[in-house]
Formats: structure tokens, sequence, C-alpha cells
């Protein structure tokens, strides 16, 4: 299989890396894009809910860590599924 083929992530038929529609069975590809825009919502509801941790108190407060709990999984979770889609694509 040459290094410009993924498989489908539905029927796991090669399809040309640039494909982001199945020609066998049409589903959508899902985009590299979508990572990054999770990691860049990770990143930003963590530098935000440090600045409301830090800055504020009560409730407001709790929300801070909340949001700082949820940006780092968005951003740590986004930037594993990128390692693992290019470990995937080189076929490892």
């Amino acid at each position: 299989m040459p290094r410009d083929r993924v498989h489908c992530v539905d029927c796991r038929e090669p399809i040309p890396s640039d494909a982001r529609i199945c020609p066998h069975c049409e589903t959508v590809q899902p985009s590299p894009l979508l990572d990054v825009g999770v990691v860049v919502a990770g990143v930003f509801a963590f530098v935000f809910g440090a600045i409301l941790a830090l800055m504020t108190l009560g409730t407001t407060r709790m929300l801070g860590f909340l949001l700082i709990v949820v940006g780092f999984g968005l951003a740590v979770g986004g930037y594993t599924r990128y390692i693992d889609r290019q470990a995937g694509r080189r076929g490892r």
C-alpha cells in the first residue's frame, strides 16, 4: 500500500489520504483540524480556568478549578489523539 493512502474509519478499506469521504462506504473521514480545535479549546479553558481560580472567590473559583481540569483533559486528549493518528498512518 503506498504511503499516500490511509484506511477508512468505518470499512477499513485503503483510501487516498486527502479523501474526506470514503469512495467505498461514503463515510465522512475525520479532519485533522478537529484535533487542533480540541487542543486549542483545551488550552483556552485551562488558561481561563486558572485566571478564574486565582482571582475570584466562592462558586466562581470552583468553576475555575473545573475549567482547569476539563481544559487539561481536552488539551492532552486532543494531542494524544493526533499522535495516535500519525502513528496509524505510518503503520506502527
